[in-house]
């Protein structure tokens, strides 16, 4: 191994002295030594500097939510108000219910109902989904559009969701 090494740093250095030098003597003769070593530092630090990692990407800060939505705020207000979400990038409405503190069982049971279209399942970034809930977060209706038109889904009396639409 240590061989090896030896092999790689003397390659290296022959390559300096044949092909780096010649071409940067004449640009460095005007400067001090000392300034020659602060360029040769500097000149590090650069390369250090462009080998390091960039700061993670910014989390999606889209508006995600919306109250009172127009269309429907003057619908049945026992059964809760509707509010509206906006899907983020990559997020699919299990990751929506929970980051809102909703059952995500709700969800689950939407989706044994979605039909063959799978609606649930095909969300886009930005799209547009009304939750329709109690003041103690019980979801009772959600509502979105796709590509066939809206899809609505109730919570019927004995708990289990219906797609109506």
């Amino acid at each position: 191994m240590k061989e090896r090494i030896s092999i790689l740093f003397e390659a290296i250095g022959q390559f300096y002295r044949d092909k780096v030098r010649p071409r940067l003597e004449p640009l460095l003769a005007p400067f001090s030594p000392w300034h020659r070593r602060a360029l040769a530092v500097a000149a590090l630090l650069v390369i250090i500097g462009g080998l390091l990692p960039g700061p993670p990407p910014a989390p999606d800060v889209t508006l995600r939510h919306v109250d009172p939505p127009s269309i429907l705020a003057d619908q049945n207000e026992s059964q809760g108000a509707w509010h509206t979400y906006h899907i983020a990038a990559g997020e699919t409405l299990a990751q929506l219910f929970r980051d809102q503190g909703l059952a995500t069982e709700d969800v689950y049971a939407m989706a044994n109902v979605q039909g063959d279209d799978k609606p649930l399942g095909t969300l886009s970034a930005g799209q547009a989904v009304k939750i329709r809930m109690t003041a103690n977060k019980t979801v009772t209706g959600l509502t979105l559009e796709n590509t066939r038109g809206q899809v609505l889904f109730v919570r019927q009396e004995d708990g289990r969701f219906l797609r109506v639409q």
